[in-house]
């Protein structure tokens, strides 16, 4: 995504919008989005949000930049820590699954999209992170590293409360997201009429609330729709137009019967820690000498739900790339969402993601170039 930016910057008079869309799957882009240039990309393994984006704004891999998921065991401490917020999920115990010593950061900040763009002369780089800007965790700060934020709320000591529950309100109502997101774009454009330079506005799109709660539904799609006239506009005004997502979305069926069956093996008896990961992938942390109990107990609890793995599958599957630094953050046993039923950290989703089928993997890329 970094060289695709780039590029469209690099022909742009104006500049380039990038409408950062958070869990919109190819399927639905390709209904909503009938004007758009629109070819398919791959989302990451896991396919989430802390994982996919930082892949799309430095172009790196996992193992490049290391968040892995949503939730992590910390290097500098062998707590889990939820990657997005930066808050401790859970203190380690002194056995920690490694056996070896904590040290280094959770998240490694590499060289952005940003910073790239700011380098070119006569050419500025802004992010209007919304959500994201209420986030002061590590994660977020690698995110959006060498983007000027607009507004600029961090410059008055951080986000008013004000903006946080427009934010929320805006994010149970597709359509009066998808209008705040167009009046966001056009005062960052206001904002820099005169400065002459070149503009790369990259805009975070926070459609995931409600497709987790509701999926793709008429509302949503008329949301998405709304991106796509919105885009038009700008297309005819002269700026080069991209959106993309970072994952898409499926259905799930809460099983109380295998939540308790995770619950069972994720226990204090053989797990260091609870267990890590996001959504429809998730992981083990056991103690010294007992993954292979662990994943014998795992798979046969999960049955046909899931497909267990030893952390050490992963590469050979063409997954990930298991150094040791991603090891470390990483639990021992891996189980892969197989079916609806799979058990989720969390209760309450109705669509979930994660795991790898085609609907939370494929994504779109969407071209609107300048009339």
């Amino acid at each position: 995504m970094p060289d695709r930016i780039l590029a469209a910057l690099d022909r742009a008079e104006r500049g380039v919008v990038v409408l950062a869309v958070d869990g919109l799957s190819w399927r639905a882009a390709r209904a909503a989005w009938p004007a758009a240039d629109l070819a398919r990309l791959t989302s990451t393994f896991p396919s989430t949000s802390a994982t996919a984006w930082m892949t799309s704004i430095t172009g790196l891999p996992v193992a490049g930049h290391l968040a892995i998921g949503a939730a992590c065991r910390s290097p500098a401490d062998g707590s889990l820590v939820n990657v997005i917020t930066g808050e401790t999920l859970a203190r380690a115990v002194p056995d920690r699954a490694d056996g070896g010593p904590p040290g280094g950061d959770l998240i490694v900040a590499r060289t952005t999209v940003f910073e790239r763009a700011a380098a070119l002369p006569g050419t500025v780089a802004v992010a209007v992170g919304r959500e994201i800007d209420t986030l002061t965790s590590p994660w977020s700060a690698a995110l959006l590293r060498g983007a000027a934020r607009f507004p600029a709320f961090r410059d008055a000591g951080g986000v008013p409360a004000a903006r946080r529950r427009e934010l929320t309100a805006q994010a149970l109502d597709p359509e009066s997201l998808v209008a705040a997101v167009a009046r966001d774009a056009e005062a960052a454009f206001a904002e820099h009429a005169a400065d002459g330079r070149r503009l790369l506005l990259w805009i975070y799109v926070n459609l995931d609330d409600h497709f987790h709660r509701h999926g793709y539904d008429p509302l949503a799609m008329r949301a998405v729709a709304g991106l796509e006239r919105h885009a038009l506009s700008w297309a005819a005004r002269g700026w080069h137009v991209i959106a993309h997502s970072d994952h898409g979305q499926v259905p799930v069926i809460p099983d109380p019967a295998l939540e308790a069956a995770w619950a069972e093996v994720d226990a204090p008896e053989l797990c260091a820690l609870p267990g890590g990961g996001a959504g429809r992938v998730r992981w083990l942390h056991p103690r010294p000498g007992r993954a292979g109990e662990a994943a014998e107990r795992l798979a046969a609890a999960l049955g046909e739900h899931a497909l267990v793995l030893a952390a050490g599958e992963l590469p050979g599957l063409g997954l990930l790339e298991l150094t040791p630094a991603v090891r470390e953050r990483l639990g021992e046993v891996v189980a892969v969402a197989a079916s609806p039923r799979f058990p989720l950290p969390v209760r309450g989703p109705r669509f979930e993601h994660g795991a790898l089928t085609e609907d939370e993997m494929l994504v779109p890329l969407a071209l609107w170039p300048p009339a």
